[in-house]
């Protein structure tokens, strides 16, 4: 009887260790299940991103965002390169104009010998004209173009107090306008832009009006209002030089979600 006992413990011992491997490999086998059904769900959801277009769209508006930035930065280029062009131009006419001033000045001095039978006369006052408006635009215009802002803003300010009736008002709104904006003066910059379109509905800049004031409600966060400025732009000038700019504007305003 106790043989008997002995081999059913001897025969027990290996089944049981056999049970046990046995459970344990089920149990790894469905953890390595499990987690494959989790990548599978994860590749599925990765598919359905890819083919709804949501991430072909956010690259491309990236990629239209990094043109806008690069033809920008060209734009600036070429301003720094016309202000310097300008101001060697005006350093040769004022170098001129200082030789031609001593030369008249050398002649009229040689030419001129005082006699003792004429009778000093008094020379005349010479008359000080004003500057005419076109001259102080181009002033504060090229004050503008050399980024020289705050002198650009100040100067526009001034030449609209002082030319309330000239033809050239509507161009040194829109020129303070800008120097609002380039000095981040972006409440400012639609104040006057309003004020441009409301008083000069046909002036010829006035699709480049638009679109800066909308350019300045975005920067405020001011959506909406942006929004409308570009389809009011859209739709009254479809034919403006601007209107591509003012589509991608308003595609990428209008795909973002509130």
């Amino acid at each position: 009887m106790k043989k008997l006992i002995l081999l059913a413990c001897l025969f027990a011992t290996p089944l049981h260790a056999a049970l046990f491997e046995d459970t344990d490999a089920r149990k790894k086998l469905q953890e390595m299940q499990l987690k494959e059904t989790e990548l599978e769900a994860r590749i599925v959801n990765l598919e359905a991103v890819i083919k709804s277009g949501s991430l072909n769209d956010m690259l491309n508006q990236i990629e239209l965002m990094k043109q806008e930035v690069s033809k920008l930065r060209g734009d600036m280029e070429t301003l720094r390169h016309l202000n310097a062009t300008v101001e060697q131009r005006q350093k040769d006419l004022y170098q001129d104009l200082d030789g031609r001033l001593r030369k008249i000045e050398e002649k009229s001095t040689a030419g001129s010998l005082p006699t003792s039978n004429k009778v000093a006369e008094t020379p005349p006052t010479p008359e000080i004209k004003a500057p005419s408006d076109q001259e102080v635009y181009d002033q504060a215009n090229a004050l503008l173009d050399g980024l020289k802002n705050k002198e650009a803003f100040q100067a526009f300010t001034d030449f609209i107090k002082q030319f309330p009736n000239s033809a050239l008002l509507p161009d040194a709104k829109y020129a303070l306008a800008n120097a609002q904006f380039n000095l981040k003066n972006y409440k400012a910059t639609i104040g006057t832009y309003q004020k441009l379109l409301d008083q000069h509905p046909d002036f010829a800049k006035n699709p480049e009006a638009l679109l800066g004031l909308a350019n300045a409600q975005i920067q405020l966060a001011l959506i909406p209002e942006a929004k409308k400025s570009l389809k009011d732009l859209i739709k009254k000038y479809p034919k403006s030089d601007v209107i591509q700019n003012a589509q991608k504007r308003l595609k990428v305003l209008e795909s973002i979600k509130p």
